[in-house]
């Protein structure tokens, strides 16, 4: 599960991807949809945009959630990751290499006010 924070300009994201690749240069398509709401986000990347030491073994890439996730919601988000010959938005012919789940954080975490008022009770002396 990848788990981001609404609002960072830089986090990063580490998937697997080379283990299904059969392209050897190209673009990734990150696409995303919010589980509730259908809406849906993308991002692509080049192969070479690859920020990890083995990427044989793991791809990292940086991410502006500021930017992709712009007015959606926050919460769980599917997020399928297709490879590409060329730079294209759109999943419709391309060969998927990864599945899973995003989880959306606020960027500031709820903060529960108490009530201040004081409590009575009335009880029944019979």
């Amino acid at each position: 599960m990848l788990v981001l924070t609404e609002g960072q300009t830089a986090e990063t994201i580490t998937v697997t991807l080379n283990e299904r690749r059969t392209l050897t240069s190209g673009y990734y398509l990150f696409y995303f949809e919010h589980i509730t709401t259908r809406q849906t986000a993308t991002k692509v990347y080049n192969f070479s945009e690859d920020d990890s030491s083995y990427p044989d073994r793991f791809n990292q890439f940086d991410i502006n959630t500021s930017v992709v996730f712009t007015d959606k919601p926050i919460g769980e988000w599917t997020y399928k990751v297709y490879e590409s010959a060329t730079s294209t938005t759109s999943p419709t012919g391309l060969t998927q290499v990864e599945y899973g789940i995003l989880k959306l954080n606020p960027a500031t975490e709820f903060a529960f006010e108490k009530y201040n008022a004081a409590t009575s009770y009335k009880a029944y002396e019979g």
